[in-house]
């Protein structure tokens, strides 16, 4: 009788041991690598020099922006479904 009941308890106490302890010291370490090249690099470019934009320019953009939102455009007409072309008999 003891030979029936050991068999599954060893069964099941080989199936809770670690199969691949060579993996849990590399474990993480891809999405560290991957954190790690969508990091910012510690001394950024100058921003404004990058743009190529000066202060006139980029004034005149400004106010034409502000122009865009002062004079509403046209409301757009509604969509028409069903419509009656004719051929039908009209008394």
């Amino acid at each position: 009788m003891h030979k029936r009941f050991l068999a599954p308890v060893l069964l099941c106490c080989a199936a809770c041991a670690p199969v691949a302890p060579q993996l849990d010291s590399r474990f993480g370490s891809s999405v560290r690598g991957l954190m790690a090249q969508q990091a910012l690099p510690p001394t950024p470019a100058d921003s404004a020099a990058d743009i190529g934009i000066d202060g006139a320019a980029a004034r005149g953009a400004l106010s034409r922006y502000r122009q865009s939102f002062q004079s509403q455009a046209p409301a757009p007409s509604p969509p028409v479904f069903f419509q009656s072309v004719g051929g039908g008999n009209a008394r």
